[in-house]
């Protein structure tokens, strides 16, 4: 909750300060961290959730972290060092709007900051902290970065666009530090052996990152090619339908962090009847919830969108397109998770690469002549495609074996 309020108020503050311009290109920076950030972590963060939830396996779960430590540091510097030297060329070569790249040299940074963030949330996630990884992976980054917007609006008296980039970045730091004083307590001491060898445990987490990327793609997809076709502005409107329509699967959002190292311990230990018990609950749970949001967002849409301002309400129904995907999201449950701890991942990175390439086809075919309506349809209806293909194979290879 603190994740999803803290996020639509900086949102909603950096529109009312600066305009939606400003927030379609703080949208396309966190677009260009989030992807880099992606590939960094080459999908060790899911694999760090799987061997640290396993009973009687700290220690090697702790060795194989710090055997990553000093490769991860170096991929993550390196890249944050390409994005900043190389943002005039990103802003004018593919965006083409030169006024985004100090928000790019200041985001460049986040993308090293940001994966250890994520890499230390998965940590915790796997030893049931719960509280603690959602700070850190959805609670933490905009309920700070909306602190940091203010002090330095109203202290450092800085009161220009790009202030947003730099809070946004001082409270990812911020949570890289909380993040290591949690793990001094939990990981630390620092631990060599483990039965995990670096290349292979690397290689077993490729499925994972090519799943994750798909993912990420997928929701971003939509942003990239409407910044690349349209301008800051629209991007921005967009941003916010995203961030309105999200709310609908919050449920999902919120199980999902407890009930990944579950299922997966579950599966493990052979208690079938146990890990069935728990998607059951967690579906009815999504169920109930995200159709009380859906209802909520159809009957005030209007209102809702026009406390962003004016220029939001003719997109009101660009919004329900996208609230009516995470309606059919948080219906069919937590496939991806279900693919992810029960060993059968390659299955989901085919059904996510499919729903990929029908998304930016999609995207493409409708960007120029349909804008936000057209981005909105394409990334709703390869949602849908998704887990309606993953339910599918779920019931076939898991629930019914």
């Amino acid at each position: 909750m603190l994740g999803f309020l803290g996020g639509y108020l900086f949102i909603y503050f950096v529109v009312k300060y600066f305009g939606a311009e400003t927030q379609g290109r703080l949208s396309l920076s966190f677009s260009v961290m989030i992807l880099s950030s992606l590939v960094c972590r080459l999908g060790i963060d899911t694999h760090f959730v799987k061997v640290f939830a396993l009973e009687d396996n700290i220690n090697n779960a702790r060795g194989i972290y710090f055997k990553l430590l000093p490769y991860l540091f170096l991929a993550t510097l390196l890249v944050s060092a390409g994005i900043f030297f190389t943002a005039d060329l990103i802003s004018e070569a593919i965006f083409h709007d030169p006024e985004l790249t100090p928000f790019l040299k200041w985001t460049a940074p986040c993308v090293m900051l940001f994966s250890f963030v994520l890499l230390h949330a998965a940590i915790f996630r796997g030893l049931r902290m719960n509280s603690l990884y959602a700070f850190l992976f959805n609670g933490g980054r905009f309920l700070f970065s909306l602190i940091f917007f203010f002090a330095l609006l109203w202290a450092v008296d800085i009161n220009e666009p790009i202030a947003a980039a730099m809070a946004h970045t001082a409270a990812v730091l911020a949570l890289v530090l909380i993040s290591l004083v949690y793990l001094r307590k939990t990981v630390f001491p620092v631990v060599k052996e483990s039965i995990y060898r670096t290349r292979h445990f690397v290689k077993q987490s490729l499925p994972m990152l090519l799943s994750a990327s798909l993912i990420v793609f997928l929701g971003w997809a939509d942003s990239i090619i409407l910044g690349i076709f349209k301008d800051s502005a629209e991007v921005g409107i967009y941003s916010v339908l995203i961030k309105v329509a999200a709310v609908v699967s919050f449920a999902m959002q919120a199980t999902d962090s407890i009930l990944a190292p579950k299922i997966a311990a579950a599966y493990a230990t052979d208690q079938i009847a146990l890990f069935k018990k728990m998607i059951r609950f967690t579906v009815v749970v999504n169920t109930v919830v995200a159709l009380g949001l859906f209802l909520g967002i159809l009957l005030f849409k209007n209102f809702i969108l026009g406390l962003f301002g004016e220029e939001f309400i003719p997109f009101a129904w660009a919004l329900i397109i996208l609230a009516a995907g995470q309606l059919v999201n948080a219906i069919l449950g937590p496939v991806s998770a279900m693919f992810q701890m029960t060993g059968y991942q390659i299955y989901w990175q085919n059904i996510l690469f499919i729903a990929f390439v029908v998304n930016v086809i999609l995207n493409l075919s409708l960007v120029q002549s349909y804008g936000i309506y057209g981005v909105a349809t394409a990334t709703a209806v390869s949602v849908v495609l998704s887990k309606l293909i993953g339910a599918y194979y779920i019931r076939k290879k898991v629930w019914q074996p």
